[in-house]
C-alpha cells in the first residue's frame, strides 16, 4: 500500500484545513497501514472543499473535479457505468459540482464497475437539523421524493463517530440497463458548516459488495475544522 498527494485546481470559494493534531498525511499513512493489500490512499488538496483523504484499489481509475476523465474512460469503456457516469463528471466544474472525487473500480465485480464518490455541499438544508435522527429522516424523504426505493437507513459508526447511512436501489431503466444498489453515508461537519457524503455505487446484490464498499468508506476522511467559507 502507498500514499499519494493529488492537487485539485479550483476557485477558492470554500477553504478548509485539517486539525493541527492530525494532518491529512498522517491520516493517510495510518489508513494505508490498516487497509487490505492492493489499496492505496490519496491526500487530495482541493482549494474549494479542503484537504481530504480517499482510498482506492490499485487497479481502479480516479477522477478529481477539474481534471481529465481519460483514465476513468479507458478503465470503464463499454460498461453501463460509463454510459451513466461519464457524461455527469465530464460536465462537472469545481464551481458547480458537489462531486469532488470519483473512484471507478472495474476489477472487483466481473463485467461491472463499483465506484466511490466524495461529495461536498455547503448549502445543504439538512445542516440546520438538530440531530442524526432528523438528518436520517430528511435524506430518506429526499430520495423517496425522487422515486428511489430506499431499502435501508440508519446510524452507522465511522472514524470514531456516528453518521447517517442510506441505501437505495436504482432500476435498470435509469442506469443504462443495469440494476444498481447505492449506499451513501452523510457526514455533517462544522467550522465551516458543510455536508460531506461518501457514496458507493455498485451492482445490485448487497452481499457481493458490502465489504468492498465499507473498505472504501474506512479509507475516507473529511477535511473538518477549516476557516469559515469565503466569497
Amino acid at each position: 500500500m502507498h500514499v499519494r498527494t493529488v492537487i485539485v485546481s479550483a476557485a477558492a470559494m470554500l477553504l478548509a484545513a485539517c486539525t493541527a493534531a492530525e494532518s491529512p498525511q498522517t491520516q493517510a499513512n495510518e489508513l494505508a497501514e490498516r487497509l487490505p493489500t492492493g489499496w492505496t490512499t490519496d491526500v487530495v488538496e482541493d482549494e474549494q472543499a479542503g484537504t481530504y483523504v480517499v482510498a482506492a484499489p490499485e487497479t481502479s481509475a480516479v477522477w478529481h473535479v477539474g481534471g481529465t476523465t481519460d483514465e476513468v474512460r479507458a478503465a470503464t469503456e463499454g460498461t453501463s457505468w460509463a454510459t451513466f457516469w461519464l457524461s455527469a463528471i465530464e460536465g462537472a466544474t469545481s464551481e458547480s459540482s458537489n462531486v469532488r472525487t470519483t473512484v471507478a473500480d472495474p476489477s472487483s465485480v466481473p463485467d461491472s464497475v463499483v465506484s466511490w464518490h466524495v461529495n461536498v455541499n455547503a448549502q445543504d438544508a439538512a445542516l440546520e437539523l438538530r440531530n442524526l435522527d432528523e438528518l436520517e429522516e430528511s435524506v430518506v424523504e429526499r430520495f423517496e421524493a425522487q422515486d428511489l426505493e430506499v431499502v435501508d437507513s440508519g446510524i452507522a459508526g465511522w472514524a470514531g463517530r456516528e453518521v447517517v447511512t442510506v441505501s437505495f436501489e436504482v432500476p435498470a431503466e435509469v442506469f443504462a440497463g443495469e440494476d444498481r444498489l447505492v449506499r451513501q453515508w452523510f457526514i455533517p461537519e462544522r467550522n465551516p458548516d458543510v455536508m460531506w457524503s461518501f457514496t458507493c455505487d455498485a451492482p445490485d446484490g448487497p452481499h457481493a459488495t458490502d465489504e468492498l464498499c465499507r473498505t472504501g468508506l474506512e479509507g475516507f476522511r473529511t477535511a473538518p475544522d477549516g476557516p469559515d467559507p469565503v466569497n
